[in-house]
């Protein structure tokens, strides 16, 4: 479809744990036989001719990827559930299927399944299905699940080929949390204008609602950082934009992007051991319900040189809100409401080169920082990307980490020390056509 077409060119263009139940180990095979037809489909991908019941239409044209990755670190577990004795839970496929049915418009849909430790655990959902309209090169429109434009990756992260890396600068690309960042149901205008010898404007501005999935990553990260259970996940009115200046510099652009969620909330529960006197504790239960309003800002900047990337971005949000809380002691019969306010402003950059020395050698580094009241991890990545075929594409990357911020779950990780150094091995291969 246009989006994989799109994705692949921008990547040309930069010079280009085991499983622990039945239902898991069947998806795992599944996952397995989806990266042979992969591997057997080579790099082409399907059109399928609508002859049937005599019909002229356009063909419809099918693209699909599939990836498995192998993830090891050193202190701490991070992502996945095991990752210090080495973990497979780092999987992903989709396929997507579009078509032209008149003159510039455009129908696509695409199904996804991914695995990242104890998020997305190979349960499918539609990632997204639009309908596009191009009037002209300055104003198109599309509406129905988007993909929401953020950043240099954002809408094209679940497209391994497009990037150097295996992993993403996690401060900003949280691959664990795809409900929140990745999509929404609703609209978008777009279209570039030129400016002439100025160089030209790209601009996308989206509205709509974000579903976030009550088993997804920001209700994963309440439960593995807070020990709650999230009952309910609200949806939430969602707007903003991206815009790209794309300077008179060739291969120079830089980009802002904006956007507010309105009323973002959920609810949760908790057991809790309640204090009634000098070391006697009486069960008791919390009911909370969490709203708040989020402004994200997102700066970037790229520049293509020859066969060279040069990457950085700089990203943080504001969350404002209050979180209505009930404690409940039944042995007492009793009854507390409270009231708290939440504020929480992260910052995070990132900054990356990478190189392609031949067709089928890639190399790639970055740093990034990410900070939030007092917690911090820094990030130092190495990697090797080796395009074995158009359709076969194998990285292998290594991180040195300084504190653990981003980790976010405690049971895994019950001693965590902020200050201490860590290393990761990333493994990833991915299969497409």
């Amino acid at each position: 479809m246009d989006l994989v077409r799109k994705s692949v060119a921008a990547s040309c263009k930069r010079s280009e744990t085991a499983m622990k139940n039945h239902k898991t180990e069947t998806k795992k095979t599944l996952l397995t036989a989806a990266l042979g037809a992969a591997a057997a489909c080579g790099a082409s991908a399907y059109e399928v001719p609508l002859t049937l019941l005599s019909t002229n239409a356009p063909p419809i044209e099918v693209h699909g990827l599939a990836s498995q990755g192998y993830l090891l670190s050193s202190d701490y577990n991070y992502l996945a559930n095991d990752t210090k004795n080495g973990s497979f839970q780092f999987s992903e496929m989709g396929l997507n299927v579009s078509m032209n049915p008149l003159p510039h418009t455009r129908i696509a849909v695409q199904g996804f399944d991914f695995d990242v430790g104890n998020v997305g655990q190979y349960d499918p959902f539609l990632d997204y299905a639009l309908i596009e309209y191009t009037v002209n090169d300055e104003l198109g429109i599309r509406a129905g699940r988007i993909r929401r434009p953020a950043g240099i990756y954002n809408d094209i992260q679940d497209l391994d080929v497009t990037r150097t890396f295996v992993l993403l600068p996690q401060g900003i690309y949280d691959a664990r949390w795809r409900d929140w960042s990745a999509g929404l149901d609703g609209g978008e205008l777009f279209g570039e204008f030129s400016l002439h010898k100025l160089g030209g404007i790209s601009y996308g501005a989206y509205a709509g609602m974000v579903n976030m999935q009550e088993n997804g990553g920001v209700a994963r990260y309440g439960a593995d950082a807070n020990g709650i259970n999230v009952d309910t996940m609200d949806d939430t009115p969602t707007f903003g934009a991206q815009v790209w200046y794309n300077t008179p510099i060739s291969g120079l652009r830089v980009g802002a992007n904006v956007t507010y969620m309105d009323d973002f909330g959920f609810t949760a529960n908790s057991s809790v051991l309640i204090p009634v006197a000098a070391d006697v504790y009486t069960p008791g239960y919390v009911n909370t319900h969490t709203v708040g309003n989020v402004l994200f800002q997102q700066f970037s900047i790229e520049y293509l040189w020859r066969n060279w990337t040069f990457q950085a971005e700089y990203y943080t949000y504001k969350l404002t809100g209050w979180s209505h809380i009930q404690v409940n002691i039944p042995a007492a019969n009793k009854t507390f409401p409270q009231l708290q306010t939440i504020v929480d402003n992260p910052d995070t950059w990132y900054a990356g080169v990478s190189r392609r020395l031949n067709k089928h050698i890639e190399l790639g580094t970055y740093y990034s920082m990410w900070e939030d009241q007092g917690l911090f991890q820094n990030d130092l990545a190495l990697c090797l990307r080796l395009d074995i075929k158009d359709w076969w594409v194998f990285k292998v990357e290594g991180h040195y980490i300084e504190g653990t911020g981003l980790l976010r779950d405690q049971a895994d990780n019950p001693h965590l020390d902020n200050n201490s150094g860590w290393f990761m091995l990333a493994v990833k291969t991915t299969f497409s056509f």
